[in-house]
């Protein structure tokens, strides 16, 4: 991917997305990857304790908080800010933030010793910082 087809994410974006992404992954316990990608599902920066196809993982947090934003909708619930998925060796989080017009998602993959609420809380602060 050029930096031509992503005309939104600046420099500035980048640098940011790329700190946050990995203070989470060296904050929270259990944080085996970070990956800040835009809401249509390019990755823009990635933090990671193990091999991660941030391509891929993009393209699918991006369907994740779409699935989560029709749902939320849909059950009368106000926007969507997060969604979790639980596995049987650990979970993964996404949640949405917007920068200066431009839809982002922070998908944070946690193993089986991360604390649900601390990644969360984490990433919540990172979403803010994101939507300036």
């Amino acid at each position: 991917m050029t930096e031509q087809a992503l005309p939104s994410v600046t420099d500035a974006l980048r640098a940011l997305a790329r700190s946050e992404a990995e203070a989470i992954a060296q904050e929270v316990t259990g944080v085996r990857a970070v990956v800040i990608a835009t809401s249509d599902g390019f990755d823009i920066a990635v933090a990671a304790h193990a091999e991660v196809d941030a391509q891929r993982i993009a393209a699918l947090a991006s369907s994740m908080a779409a699935i989560g934003a029709v749902v939320s909708t849909e059950a009368g619930l106000g926007r969507s800010t997060s969604v979790t998925v639980g596995t049987d060796n650990g979970f993964a989080v996404v949640y949405a933030a917007t920068h200066q017009g431009l839809g982002l998602v922070i998908n944070v993959i946690a193993g089986p010793d991360a604390l649900l609420g601390q990644v969360n809380y984490r990433t919540a602060a990172a979403a803010r910082l994101l939507s300036t």
